[in-house]
């Protein structure tokens, strides 16, 4: 009907809006911690892409309820702010059926949340592990950039190359400097080239027109220029990542007694209820006088939500700690909280009186 796309309309196009900027934001935020991180030099952009996506992902069943709970919000304030419901009201359609279309579009969410969380989740989470378990082991001419410095406190190891192609392999104008006590060696060349795998588990670093100054303490220096010169370098292999609870398949948690695996378990079968009944908690709080202004109540109502989410975040931490069981007493008062605010709507629900013309 054309009511439904009307009211369908309403709500889409301001939660698509939200969820663009909600989601940008989070990926901005997202990568500027990256970018912060003491290893950040050690990413190579894909890497630091794919973490970026990966995290925005892992986000959206926390972003897309509350963007259709602001979408709520927003249209259906719009529509009582301009008097358009009790033009409605006035026309015979009653307020459950202005609602029908709005808790569609909800329960259709909260099922696509409900799916993101029990398959997606876990699987952005395992990639992230992986890509965070390779760049760890990545040896250190894996992980050189070009016109950079880089700084490798395990092995006391200082690099700069200017240009680096040829996927990696090819390596131009190179200073290592490397040093522990009173010992201490630079090497600088020309060229290089990067032979991955050269013998087993080490790769080959080939430097050519290389130069090499050595001091040691308490013996003389030594300077030598080498038309080539090769460094072996021990290939890092990734540790396993091992068992992580929220990486694990939602079936591995289901059969788990571990407190941090019930603890995500219920976290991810609680995000699609939360969707559906954030959606509910928006209609009555997006009720406003005619003229009262359409985000009149969106301050409170984003109090609420706060509210809300952080008593499920402390639930979720006194599972994994073994206080409570379980963590739906949140849920169950956001459950309370709707049906006191629809207590009073009962009455609305029912149809109003059509117009009738007046004959003349």
């Amino acid at each position: 009907m054309i009511i439904d796309h009307y009211l369908r309309r309403e709500i889409s196009v301001p939660f698509l809006a939200v969820s663009g900027v909600l989601i940008s934001i989070f990926v901005t935020y997202a990568l500027t911690r990256f970018l912060m991180d003491e290893n950040a030099s050690l990413l190579a952009p894909s890497d630091l892409f794919q973490l970026t996506m990966l995290k925005a992902l892992i986000s959206l069943e926390v972003l897309l309820p509350l963007s259709l709970y602001l979408a709520v919000l927003m249209g259906l304030g719009r529509l009582h702010s301009d008097s358009e419901v009790y033009a409605m009201r006035a026309s015979g359609i009653s307020e459950m059926r202005v609602l029908r279309p709005i808790v569609a579009i909800a329960a259709l969410l909260a099922v696509l949340i409900g799916l993101f969380s029990i398959f997606v989740r876990p699987w952005a989470y395992a990639e992230s592990y992986e890509i965070k378990a390779r760049v760890e082991a990545a040896t250190e001419v894996d992980r050189v950039r070009g016109a950079r410095f880089y700084n490798f406190d395990d092995s006391g190891r200082t690099i700069f190359v200017k240009t680096v192609s040829g996927g990696g392999r090819q390596l131009e104008e190179i200073f290592i400097r490397s040093g522990q006590g009173g010992d201490l060696q630079v090497i600088t060349a020309a060229s290089g080239e990067l032979v991955y795998l050269a013998r087993p588990e080490h790769h080959q670093l080939v430097l050519n027109q290389a130069n090499v100054y050595r001091r040691t303490e308490g013996g003389p220096d030594v300077f030598a220029e080498l038309g080539a010169f090769s460094l072996w370098v021990p290939a890092g292999q990734p540790d396993p990542v091992g068992y992580k609870t929220k990486s694990s398949s939602t079936f591995e948690l289901m059969e788990s007694e571990n407190n941090d695996d019930k603890a995500e378990l219920q976290w991810r079968t609680s995000t699609p209820l939360s969707a559906l009944l954030l959606a509910l908690l928006a209609i009555p709080l997006s009720r406003s006088r005619p003229r009262q202004g359409r985000y009149a109540r969106i301050l409170g109502a984003m109090i609420i939500y706060a509210v809300y989410f952080n008593m499920l975040d402390v639930s979720r931490t006194w599972v994994e700690q073994g206080s409570a069981r379980y963590i739906w007493w949140a849920p169950g008062l956001l459950t309370l909280l709707i049906a006191v605010l629809y207590f009073p709507w009962i009455k609305l629900f029912r149809p109003g009186p059509r117009l009738k013309a007046v004959p003349r």
